[in-house]
């Protein structure tokens, strides 16, 4: 099973009935959110939201329905920033490290030190979460190497915080509506804007921009949609299952 043809579990479509009752009661106070872009990777890095198609760079490739990166000067970029610089927005993605990254890394970046910029990455550990200039120091911990772990970043300009969800659960939160530069680097997968090099050592999956804020209930739905490696052992497991009830 090809990932960009997973099949929702059962939490995720109970997630998405839910959201459903929601708006038709229009319980959501917060501006709902709207796909700006979103990545799969099932040919090349294709908008299939939008309009802003990627180009590979340094070796990087995309095979499986992935994104692969070395660490070592691989990445992927844009034209210009796909995240939104400010108001309400979100960004969502599924990431899975080939090894504990053992220093300064990023999923996704654009602008400039200081700008702020923005990034969804690694400490100069390689173990806790950085969520852009303004949130350095979220206390949350990178996912373990060789998993997919799915991570929101949610900003709300009306109630002034940002959110981070982690496999779709809230796992920190910042009193503050992350506001970033709209200058420097346009947007890039697994490395920093200029001039570092702050390369992802694995695989990237499932890129998602917003504007407007997702709910707990929309992440969960995103997050619960299974990782490639489970998706694939299902497949295979279903294959050799029919296989084996023909031959009966």
């Amino acid at each position: 099973m090809q990932r960009h043809v997973r099949r929702i579990t059962f939490a995720a479509a109970t997630a998405v009935a839910v959201l459903a009752i929601t708006a038709l009661c229009g319980a959501a106070s917060a501006r709902a959110a709207n796909l700006n872009h979103y990545y799969d990777f099932s040919s090349g890095i294709t908008d299939l939201a939008g309009t802003q198609n990627g180009t590979l760079l340094g070796g990087a490739t995309v095979s499986g329905g992935v994104l692969n990166l070395a660490g070592s000067g691989q990445y992927a970029e844009f034209a210009t920033a796909i995240v939104p610089t400010a108001g309400s927005y979100s960004v969502a993605l599924f990431a899975r490290g080939n090894a504990v990254q053992g220093g300064y890394t990023e999923l996704i970046s654009q602008g400039n030190s200081g700008g702020p910029g923005f990034y969804i990455g690694t400490d100069a550990g390689g173990t806790l979460i950085r969520a852009t200039d303004s949130w350095v120091a979220t206390g949350v911990a990178f996912g373990a190497p060789g998993l997919w772990t799915h991570y929101a970043l949610v900003v709300d300009a009306g109630a002034n915080t940002a959110k981070l969800f982690v496999n779709g659960s809230l796992a920190a939160l910042l009193p503050q509506a992350i506001v970033t530069t709209s200058g420097g680097s346009p947007t890039r997968l697994g490395r920093q804007f200029a001039p570092y090099n702050e390369f992802f050592n694995g695989a990237i999956d499932e890129v998602r921009t917003y504007d407007g804020v997702l709910t707990p209930t929309e992440v969960l739905a995103l997050a619960a949609v299974p990782e490639p490696a489970a998706g694939a052992l299902l497949a295979a497991g279903l294959a050799a299952l029919a296989l084996k009830v023909r031959r009966r």
